[in-house]
């Protein structure tokens, strides 16, 4: 049986109509006594928050503990709302309905040909499985959006799946460039 927890609205009285799944987020953020986590937002938004009501500022080994708690969080939610098998093509399908891919492809080969030639920030992703997400016009338009978000996702993890490892990109590689010129 899943883990649900009771709408926040109607948490004094125990019950409510509606139930919100017990997500890897919410396991991560239950981790914090007094900490009141908001799905509705995005997870990042809501990992910097947890960061001030903890009063972590600057560098700090509680933050950076949680920061790598919340990084297999995030790469745990997108292996459960996608899978891990870059060889699925469900797995493919789910992502080209939330990029609005349509009609969805035949065969494995054309989702992954049509998902990779999309430019999507993959935290997006894993915050609307059920939404749309935009997808951008270049990877500089990308990068630009991650920069300005923070929506960095993490690049090495050891419960990346096969999927999640297809679809990550390198995207600040030329920045790194030019300034090491």
């Amino acid at each position: 049986m899943p883990n649900l927890q009771v709408c926040r609205q109607f948490a004094a009285a125990g019950t409510c109509i509606y139930v919100t799944p017990w997500t890897n987020f919410s396991a991560f953020f239950a981790n914090y006594a007094g900490f009141d986590y908001n799905p509705e937002n995005s997870a990042i938004p809501e990992f910097y928050r947890l960061c001030r009501f903890m009063g972590w500022g600057g560098y700090n080994p509680d933050r950076e503990e949680a920061r790598e708690a919340f990084k297999d969080a995030l790469v745990k939610e997108f292996n459960d709302i996608y899978g891990t098998d870059e060889n699925d093509i469900n797995s493919w399908h789910k992502i080209c309905v939330v990029v609005g891919l349509d009609p969805l492809p035949d065969t494995l080969e054309e989702a992954r040909d049509k998902v990779l030639t999309r430019y999507i920030n993959l935290i997006d992703l894993v915050d609307n499985p059920a939404g749309r997400v935009h997808s951008f016009g270049s990877v500089e338009e990308l990068r630009q959006y991650t920069i300005v978000t923070k929506k960095f996702f993490p690049k090495e993890n050891a419960y990346a799946g096969g999927l999640l490892k297809y679809l990550l990109r390198e995207i600040l590689h030329n920045i790194h460039a030019r300034i090491a010129k």
